[in-house]
Order: C-alpha cells, then structure tokens, then sequence
C-alpha cells in the first residue's frame, strides 16, 4: 500500500510595503542569509515591480530606476548584467525577473571572482549612472525620508495625500510621544487604502478598513468630536482622570469580592454622574450622555441595606 507523502510545509515571506505574508515564491532572493535569514528581499515581487515603474517614472532612464531598486533590495548594481538584460527584454514588468536570472539564476554572468551579494557590491557609482544628476541627491534624500515615514507608496500623489491628511488631523495638536505619532500615521495610511478601495485602485474589503478607520480614531480620542480650543488646566485634569479611571478596576486593586462589588458601583456612579458630565459642561461635549431612565443600576442605598 502507497504511503501519501506528507505535503512540505510551505515557506513563508514578510512584504514590509504590505505588511502581510506571501509564500516564498513571490518574492526575490537575498545572498545575505545574516541579514535576511529566509534569503528574502523584504518586499514582494509586485511591490518591487511598482517600485521600478515609480522611479522610472521619476528619473526618465530605466538605469537609474533599476539603480535605486538595487540599492532599495540591497542587491548588487552590475553594469553588464543590467546592459545584457536591456538588451534582450523589451518587457518592463519582466525585467526584474531577467536581472535576477543574469544575476543569480539560471543565466548568471557572475564569474569565480566575483563577489556579487549585497548591493555594496555594485560595480558604477552613483554620479556615473545615466539619468542620475546632482540634483538627484536632494530628490533620492526627500525619497528616503517619505519612505522612513509612511513606507513605500505607489507614486508621489500618494505622499501629498498621506501629508495632507497628517497635518489635518494633527492640526493643533501636540505630539506626546512616538506612539502617537505612529497612530496618527496608521489612521492616514488606513484612509489612503479605503480612498484606493472606492477607486478601484485595489481590491479589499472596505468595511475591515473602516473598522480599523474607527478603531485608531477611538484610540486618538477623535470620534469625540471635540473642540479645537485649547483645553485649560482643569480641562486637562479632567481628560486625564477619566481614562485612569476607565484604565483600573475596582478587583485589580481589592481582593476580596464582597468590597470590590460596592467599590465598582460607587465608581460608575462616580464617572458617569459626576465626572463625564462635569467635562461635558465644561467643554461642550456630547458624547457623554446619560440614559437618566437607567438610574436604578447606581443604586447604592439598596446595597447598603443588604449588607
């Protein structure tokens, strides 16, 4: 009787432009196993083919795009591979595939000398590629910082909206920390895949992104509607009492349950019938407000005479 060959468990990659897995295949090589242990660049192929077309787009001449693709992937530049593959592909969503294939694949012109795995191996310089000028050292430093802040997009219409929307919702805002920014950048980053999504750009659920869109601003506090105004001292106090307050139960702190059940009835009461509309009052808030029918829950006098 035949024993079924167990199926080989499938290797996984990570596209940092995604943020997503995809099985391996999808995916180019890396010689550099110490830095990318799966021997994976960090960007699927798709990403890696828009990222030619965008700087193609950008310098005018394929040598200089696939220049800074190399240098993106931290693969090596080599002159003649790419002129090889220039001359022989017509073809620009294949052209990647040929470079790899010349270079590491089943054409590869690597000689025994050579030493061709991370793009510090790269045999032009940068002010010898053609299309590239000085200028291009401003642009390819701009590119770098955009790509720091909001990873890699599509094309430059992309940025503008990412920055737009940014300084739209940051707009008197102070930035406490790191943390915050980074939700910021996450909420703009959501908005700009839920506008591709009604263009038909890409296809996604876009209620999942919605969902995220909502979450991220509960989490900024800007699904409160707030005002701009600058908030007072004790505006401030108040706004951080509350979530301190909704942070901590009553049983984190009291062990024995008999006392953390009274304890977290005097809280709500406390919160919702002094607090929140104290703030509300004060700042004009709507969000706030109590079903005065479901008084009966904050009880305390019935609690009291069954002790």
């Amino acid at each position: 009787m035949a024993v079924k060959a167990k199926p080989k468990s499938v290797v996984m990659g990570y596209c940092v432009n995604d943020s997503r897995e995809y099985p391996s295949d999808r995916f180019y090589e890396h010689k550099n196993i110490e830095l990318f242990p799966k021997g994976l660049v960090p960007y699927c192929k798709d990403c890696c083919n828009a990222m030619l077309k965008y700087y193609l787009k950008k310098t005018g001449t394929l040598e200089a795009s696939m220049w800074y693709v190399c240098a993106r992937l931290d693969i090596p530049f080599i002159k003649r591979v790419f002129e090889t593959v220039q001359d022989r592909n017509k073809d620009i969503n294949k052209f990647l595939d040929n470079y790899y294939a010349y270079l590491w694949g089943c054409h590869s012109m690597k000689k025994v000398l050579d030493t061709w795995e991370s793009f510090a191996d790269s045999d032009v310089d940068f002010k010898d590629i053609s299309g590239v000028t000085k200028s291009d050292e401003g642009i390819k430093a701009q590119i770098e910082k955009l790509e720091l802040d909001w990873g890699y997009q599509e094309s430059e219409e992309d940025y503008k909206f990412l920055i737009y929307m940014y300084e739209k919702y940051t707009k008197n805002i102070k930035i406490e920390n790191p943390q915050q920014e980074d939700l910021y950048r996450d909420l703009c980053l959501a908005r700009l895949e839920k506008r591709k999504a009604e263009q038909g750009k890409i296809d996604t659920d876009i209620t999942k992104i919605q969902s995220r869109i909502l979450t991220l601003m509960n989490k900024l506090k800007l699904d409160e509607f707030e005002s701009a105004k600058p908030k007072t001292i004790s505006e401030q106090l108040l706004f951080a009492k509350i979530p301190m307050i909704e942070g901590h139960r009553a049983m984190d702190i009291y062990n024995k349950t008999e006392e953390y059940k009274m304890t977290s009835k005097r809280r709500q009461y406390y919160k919702d019938l002094v607090l929140r509309p104290t703030l509300n009052s004060l700042v004009g808030n709507k969000d706030f407000s109590i079903d005065m029918s479901d008084l009966e829950k904050y009880n305390l006098d019935a609690d009291k005479e069954n002790e």
